[in-house]
């Protein structure tokens, strides 16, 4: 009987109508003898009639007005907007459809990111991001979002064909050349692109969700899995998510395809291997959120990211599918407490907000190498392209982690002091059997928005959270007609002294002269009493940020940012090095690193 009505429930309409009856007054009033007691008019006779109210039919949208922040992930905005794009009633039509457009351009100005004179590496950019989307709320049971999103450089385009000069030409939709004689696949990149495009399948009472199509997906801080608004392009997967609650439990599970190996009707996948992508890949996980009182909440989860088999480029005669590397999974698993309990937002009392969070690395990357006291100088390796493994070898494991704690006060409504620290893992020898580098994944680099705007690694992105231990302050004054004032000061050290300097999930780019490395570093761990090598380095880099946002119109805002950063003796020891064999870059380095960043954003 359960299972009829489990099948049975999305489909169910409850309605309840009361009919209010009216008798007439004529009716109470008999006339006791004929022709001597006067006519007595009735109350309907003797008022004017009123037009009945006309019942709109069908299914109105009880989002009209009151539009769920679950629907605007896409959007990067200030709570003043965000509220009045939630409220907005005049773009809906239909009484189920709602419509909206944003407008967001960017300018970034970078000095001396790799903090090296010899190098010329300043850069400034103009960007834009245009969104519009199309919400669809058909009835109790049926939702769809469709969001296309452009973004594009401004000065990136060029026309397809013919000599050098008309390649100044300004003209629309131009086209790309594509040379089929150097690669029969082509992947082409498009600025214009669907953003989301997802439809939801519920409850009447919303307890459970099917949400399957293009969506973000992003839980707590998004600081493990987030949308990652501050870049323009953002995250989006292409999956299938399930949501249930329960009272104040709700449980997501989810499954995305990142990747694909094989091409389908003509259509090629970035991540092809045929392209040098990573194949068929899949991440997929189960987040589970418990808000145990209006003081206390907290998340479980875990996420997988699955890529399959890599095969040898030039197997063996006698294999043609020898694989030089087994299946890779990593699993991120973790928790956060925090009694940020109303949409991630501060409480509405004056007090303290907290926040910790832990997640672990785990799973095998498919590799096999040498042990380490049999292979300190990296002599020993699979080769890649015939699949020939070390004569001796053991399977490579993720063994990672981050931490992340944040403590906040706000003695008066508009004034909030906020410490955080982040320590994400390193790794003391890159060549043995385990990563120990934490690995970011999707998540978002700086976060900016919610109710703690830019709480993330820096406004620069120069540093981000691997092998890092981050201290941070966060001072922010929000004034109700002068806007939004903060400044985020960041000490960046590194956890393990052998391991690199990294840039939002790579290396920042060092120098030949530097062995291309922005930082010391000892890979092998095997240098440790060469005294030829520079000694290696604790502090990467102070940061200072100061960010103002302003929304002097409910639907308009204004974002700036200007950064400093030093860096400290881990980048100045590789790049002052007086053992250096060529004079003339013994000493490169330049110290002071500086960005500035300005947008407008329009959304309504």
């Amino acid at each position: 009987m359960s299972k009829r009505i489990s099948k049975l429930t999305p489909f169910l309409f409850l309605s309840v109508s009361f009919i209010l009856v009216g008798f007439p007054v004529s009716g109470i009033y008999a006339q006791a003898e004929p022709n001597t007691t006067p006519k007595v008019e009735t109350v309907s006779e003797s008022l004017p009639q009123q037009p009945k109210e006309e019942k709109k039919e069908g299914y109105q949208s009880q989002q009209i007005g009151n539009l769920s922040g679950e629907y605007l992930r896409s959007l990067q905005v200030t709570s003043k907007q965000r509220k009045a794009i939630q409220e907005n009633k005049s773009l809906w039509f239909a009484d189920k459809f709602r419509v909206g457009f944003g407008i967001r351009p960017k300018v970034d100005s970078l000095n001396n990111t790799d903090f090296d004179k010899s190098t010329p590496d300043n850069r400034n950019n103009a960007l834009t991001q245009t969104q519009f989307f199309i919400i669809g709320d058909i009835n109790e049971n049926v939702l769809f979002k469709i969001t296309l999103q452009d973004v594009r450089l401004w000065g990136g385009e060029v026309v397809s064909s013919g000599n050098a000069e008309q390649k100044y030409a300004a003209i629309a939709n131009a086209g790309t050349t594509v040379d089929t004689t150097k690669q029969r696949e082509v992947a082409i990149n498009n600025f214009t692109g669907i953003r989301e495009a997802f439809l939801d399948l519920k409850t009447t009472n919303q307890a459970f969700r099917l949400r399957t199509g293009r969506q973000i997906l992003e839980f707590g801080d998004g600081r493990i899995l987030g949308s990652r608004n501050d870049s323009l392009n953002g995250n989006s997967f292409d999956a299938l998510r399930f949501t249930g609650k329960i009272s104040n439990h709700t449980l997501d599970v989810f499954g995305s395809v990142i990747g694909a190996e094989n091409n389908s009707n003509s259509i090629v996948s970035n991540n092809s291997t045929k392209l040098g992508g990573i194949g068929d890949s899949y991440y997929g996980g189960a987040h589970y959120n418990w808000k145990v009182a209006d003081w206390l909440g907290i998340d479980v989860y875990n996420y997988s990211l699955f890529k399959q088999q890599r095969k040898a480029s030039t197997p063996p005669a006698l294999s043609e599918t020898r694989n030089y590397r087994g299946d890779d999974q990593l699993n991120t698993s973790g928790f956060r407490l925090t009694n940020r309990t109303k949409n991630n937002a501060l409480p509405d009392t004056n007090g303290i907000d907290w926040m910790v969070e832990a997640a672990w690395q785990t799973g095998f990357n498919g590799e096999r190498v040498t042990p380490d006291w049999l292979n300190q100088n990296g002599f020993y390796s699979t080769n890649q392209k015939t699949g020939e493994p070390p004569p001796l070898s053991e399977a490579v494991r993720y063994k990672a982690n981050i931490v992340a704690v944040q403590l906040g006060y706000t003695p008066v409504k508009e004034f909030r002091i906020g410490v955080q620290y982040v320590q994400a893992s390193g790794d003391p020898n890159r060549n043995d059997s385990s990563v120990a580098t934490y690995n970011p994944l999707f998540a978002t680099r700086r976060m900016a928005g919610g109710s703690l705007p830019f709480a993330g690694n820096g406004n620069s992105g120069l540093v981000f959270w691997q092998n890092i231990k981050d201290y941070s302050l966060h001072l922010k004054y929000e004034s109700s007609n002068y806007g939004t004032f903060i400044i985020n000061p960041h000490w960046y050290y590194k956890v393990k002294l052998q391991d690199g300097y990294y840039d939002n999930n790579n290396y920042v780019a060092g120098s030949k002269a530097t062995g291309e490395t922005a930082s010391t570093e000892d890979y092998y761990n095997a240098e440790a009493y060469n005294p030829t090598k520079q000694k290696l380095g604790n502090l990467v880099a102070t940061e200072l940020n100061f960010i103002y946002i302003i929304t002097p119109f409910e639907n308009v805002s204004f974002w700036f940012g200007a950064t400093v950063i030093k860096a400290g003796d881990a980048i100045r020891n590789q790049k002052n090095n007086p053992l250096e064999t060529d004079p003339l870059h013994r000493y490169d380095l330049s110290p002071t690193a500086t960005m500035a960043t300005f947008q407008t954003v329009f959304a309504i």
